[in-house]
């Protein structure tokens, strides 16, 4: 697991469906997939870690401008699981979309590590997750 800060000082986080890509002030670039800060990358020689930062961030802006399904499924995951367990209920809704009470038993109502979310919440979930399944094919077959 890294140590944050042997990498510096912050510049920024880049959050993904169930990644968080953090650019740190020496080049190093870490990632967190909800078990710890792994090294993931270095930013490329002749581009400082501010620019490579933006080019992340605005990249991911403009390809959430052109799926708001999908950034508003992103935002409410995001919202009902934190980043170390964001990873087991999306897994959960990719199984079983159209089964809301099996993703809050298997996700909210599990052994261990569970989201504090009601099925209401994951009924909304799911539909969003619906939703950003139906843009993401109409997209490929606008293509």
């Amino acid at each position: 697991m890294a140590k944050l800060h042997v990498h510096g000082m912050e510049i920024g986080t880049v959050y993904f469906t169930t990644v968080a890509k953090r650019y740190m002030s020496d080049g190093i670039i870490l990632k967190n997939a909800g078990f710890g800060w792994k090294l993931h990358g270095k930013v490329k020689a002749g581009v400082s870690p501010r620019e490579a930062f933006e080019i992340a961030r605005e990249r991911q802006i403009c390809e959430l401008a052109k799926r708001p399904a999908l950034a508003a499924y992103r935002k409410e995951l995001h919202e009902l699981a934190g980043n170390a367990k964001r990873w087991k209920l999306h897994a959960a809704v990719s199984l079983m979309p159209d089964d809301p009470d099996g993703v809050w038993s298997e996700a909210c109502d599990s052994y261990g590590d569970n989201c504090a979310a009601d099925l209401d919440e994951i009924v909304r979930l799911c539909m969003l997750y619906r939703l950003a399944l139906d843009e993401s094919a109409r997209l490929k077959a606008a293509a």
